[in-house]
């Protein structure tokens, strides 16, 4: 049976281990144990506290698996990806980085691995979705729209994140590529807003956000190509205030005898409120 390492027990990396573990033999490891904890009802999941920034342990973690799959936030998916791909180990990672980790390719190469990146639902199915029609017929232009929501809308945000705070923060704050006429160009996140209509969900708005990653090196052929996400009415509204107020700031701020981290406090609420 082959065994598959999972780095990270958030909502997207139990929900792999929970799969996965219907097949193949699964570790599941975390640094919050409260994380784990979640799948302690799972008997055929084993579970194990790990610091990914600790490359000794990671090492030590990975060391005996077939597999790695990497579900971390996005800040830690470079060096997480590097450590994996040393220690000699096939990855697939969804941890959204920020970084173009293409160059990597002689190195995963040098060490005889496979790296699948962006392999989450988006980035992740489009890509797919988008490779199969391309082998089918000819594309002209792509545009595709993303965005999971809730049923219920909650005040303020109206939105449920499954994934690490600081990386739905990414989506507004990230420059957004796209191609036109074959070209990159690039703009800021949130922009080129406006309202979309769907029959059994009533109207969205859509903004532009950095989704197409390796689509944009794999398929130049397709000169035109567009990602937007989609979000419920005044929800882009709020965001804005809030980056314009200065909560998406990664520096402290002095107020008198206060040091305040704006960043981290709206990852808190977000994180408490479930959004």
């Amino acid at each position: 049976m082959k065994r598959i390492v999972i780095l990270g027990a958030g909502m997207v990396g139990r929900a792999i281990a929970i799969d996965l573990s219907k097949k193949y033999q699964v570790t599941s490891t975390d640094i919050d144990k409260n994380a784990l904890d979640l799948l302690s009802g799972k008997s055929n999941i084993r579970t194990a506290g790990l610091d990914v920034t600790d490359h000794s342990a990671l090492s030590l973690a990975i060391k005996d698996s077939d597999l790695v799959v990497s579900a971390v936030p996005g800040c830690l998916g470079l060096q997480t990806m590097i450590q994996v791909i040393n220690q000699k180990k096939d990855l697939v990672d969804i941890s959204f980085l920020p970084e173009d980790i293409l160059y990597l390719d002689p190195l995963a190469k040098e060490n005889n691995v496979t790296v699948v990146m962006d392999c989450g639902v988006a980035p992740g199915m489009p890509n797919y979705i988008v490779g199969y029609h391309n082998r089918r017929m000819r594309l002209d232009e792509v545009e595709y729209m993303v965005g999971g929501l809730p049923k219920i809308r909650t005040f303020p945000f109206e939105y449920k994140a499954p994934f690490s705070p600081c990386d739905v923060i990414e989506e507004y704050t990230r420059p957004a590529r796209y191609v036109q006429n074959g070209h990159i160009v690039v703009k800021p996140a949130m922009s080129d807003t406006e309202y979309v209509h769907f029959d059994s969900v009533g109207t969205l708005e859509s903004f532009n956000t950095d989704g197409l990653r390796s689509l944009i090196y794999t398929m130049k052929q397709i000169p035109f190509m567009k990602e937007k996400t989609l979000r419920y009415p005044g929800h882009i509204q709020l965001i804005r205030a809030l980056k314009d107020s200065g909560f998406f700031e990664k520096e402290s701020l002095v107020m008198g005898e206060w040091k305040l981290f704006p960043l981290i406090l709206l990852q808190r609420f977000c994180s408490k409120h479930g959004n």
